[in-house]
């Protein structure tokens, strides 16, 4: 996998975390661009080596999210953290490992569903590119 950073600055601690989680979920398979703190856009492997390809179907599912209703589904990962899947393959992490209670239902709660939806909808609104995570790049 190969990363391209669309920003001019140094991709923080917390960026790079979320880089590594969505690699480990994907097993290292997938394309995906990094849009915020803990917020990534799946992108298509039909897309794979062309990164203006890549940046503007990340661009287009930010907007199709924005116009659709915010349906969303949750999962307790193997790695304690809690996943939230939008339409158009947006994704996020929890900031933080689930509570033991979550863990052991394997159920997220709904606060903390809710928060890290809202993330993958203020990553959207910014419509920002932070990297793209590509094998082919």
């Amino acid at each position: 996998m190969q990363l391209h950073k669309i920003v001019q600055r140094d991709l923080t601690e917390t960026e790079t975390k979320t880089i590594q989680h969505f690699q480990y979920y994907y097993d290292s398979k997938k394309c995906f661009a990094l849009i915020g703190d803990y917020v990534v856009a799946v992108l298509s492997d039909d897309n794979s080596g062309s990164l203006e390809k890549l940046s503007q179907e990340a661009l287009d599912n930010m907007s199709q999210v924005l116009n659709t209703p915010p349906d969303f589904t949750t999962y307790v990962m193997d790695d304690m953290f809690g996943l939230v899947t939008m339409h158009y393959g947006i994704h996020a992490v929890s900031s933080n490992p689930l509570s033991k209670e979550e863990i052991s239902s394997d159920k997220v709660e709904i606060a903390t569903a809710l928060t890290i939806r809202s993330l993958c909808l203020n990553a959207c609104e910014s419509a920002n590119i932070i990297a793209i995570i590509d094998e082919e790049l």
